[in-house]
Parts: C-alpha cells; structure tokens; sequence
C-alpha cells in the first residue's frame, strides 16, 4: 500500500494562477492525499479563487514569506510524504510517480529533486520555454514529511533568500540528494516573480555564499 501523500502551496496575491497549480497537482498520475494551501495574507481575489477549488484545505496567515508558509503547511500535512508547489509554477503529470520511482530504488535519499524549466506566456498566449536543468528547488522537491521537519524546514529570516539558504544548509549538514533527470516543474516567469523585483535577491544570495565559504574554510582549519 502507498504511503499518502501531502502537497503545500504557498500563495500570496497569486489568483491570477493558483487554479492551474492546483490542476496540475490533480493531474498526476500519483495522486496526492491533499493539497493545502497557505495564503499568506493574499489581498487579491486569491481567497475566492481558493473557495472554488474543493477538497482543498486552506490555512490563512500573516504576511510572513513563502518560507514560512511552507513550514506552516507541513505541520499540518497528514502525509507520510511532503511536496511544494508555488501557486504560479507546475508540474508535469509525472512529477511524482517518477519521484517515488526513484525514491524506491534510492533509499537512502533524504530529499529526490529534478529537473525544471521555466517559461513565459506572451500576451497572445504564445508559450516560450526555456532549457530545463537541475533544479534544487521546493517545488522539484519531494522527501519525507518527519525528515522535512527534523531537518529541513526553511528559515523565514533569510527571505527572499530562504531557497538559497535551504541549500546551503542542507549541504552542510550532509543531506543525501538525489536528482531525477527528466523535467518535473515548470516555472512561470512574470512580471510579479518575488525573485525579479528590486535586485532579485542577489544581494542577500551572495552574503549567504560568502558566509557559507567562509564557516566550510574555518572549519576545515
């Protein structure tokens, strides 16, 4: 029997998308045994958006970052298993049976990741896509939900460079990674990307490096 399964989808002023994360959730060929979404203080039409989606829980917070969200949706996941997906991202049908696949003949991986692509719809609703890479990213992620909160919950103090942060930590504590090489996510570039406004974080991203070098150097001596 297969172990069941939670989906997080943290959103903030995300009603623009949501419904088509959330579809894509649904259309996968495993099926997840819920989909919680965490609207992190939303003050667009995300709240209508959310009540016309049924058999989705909803939890309703504060404006505290995605990272937070995520947190807050994983302590009240009931799956033995734990996956994210960004309310203007997707994933491809397969995403999570081939995950399992993997998961299944790699054990001892902490947390199995893929590869993603992003792209961009042109006011025409012509598609545009990118090459698709590697991506160590939550909503490419798939782990286990008690190791997920042992171990691997996001520090909301280091938005918007939480993700990268993530990272860094994880690696540093020696998280067995694996990476499955076929596209599983599907990032949507737009104008409103936390990731694209001011300096996209860059700043913030290399103090983290900077810091993170700098403790791998001191204690290697």
């Amino acid at each position: 029997m297969k172990a069941s399964l939670s989906v997080v989808i943290p959103v903030r002023n995300g009603a623009r998308f949501l419904a088509e994360a959330v579809a894509s959730v649904r259309a996968q060929a495993e099926v997840a045994a819920e989909i919680i979404v965490v609207d992190d203080g939303s003050t667009d039409d995300t709240p209508a958006v959310i009540a016309a989606l049924p058999g989705v829980r909803v939890i309703r917070q504060a404006p505290a970052g995605a990272g937070a969200a995520r947190n807050r949706g994983a302590e009240a996941a009931t799956g033995e298993w734990l996956a994210f997906l960004d309310a203007d991202d997707l994933w491809t049908p397969d995403k999570l049976a081939v995950q399992r696949r993997w998961l299944a003949a790699h054990p001892e991986t902490d947390i199995v990741f893929g590869y993603g692509a992003n792209f961009t719809l042109a006011a025409d609703g012509t598609r545009r896509e990118e090459p698709a890479r590697p991506a160590c990213l939550p909503g490419a992620a798939l782990l286990r939900r008690d190791y997920f909160l042992a171990h691997a919950k996001f520090d909301p103090a280091h938005q918007p460079s939480e993700v990268i942060e993530w990272n860094l930590r994880l690696n540093a504590k020696g998280a067995r990674l694996g990476v499955v090489p076929e596209t599983i996510l599907w990032r949507r570039l737009h104008e409103a990307n936390t990731r694209r406004l001011g300096d996209g974080g860059r700043a913030a991203d290399l103090r983290l490096v900077r810091e993170h070098l700098a403790r791998r150097r001191g204690a290697a001596g």
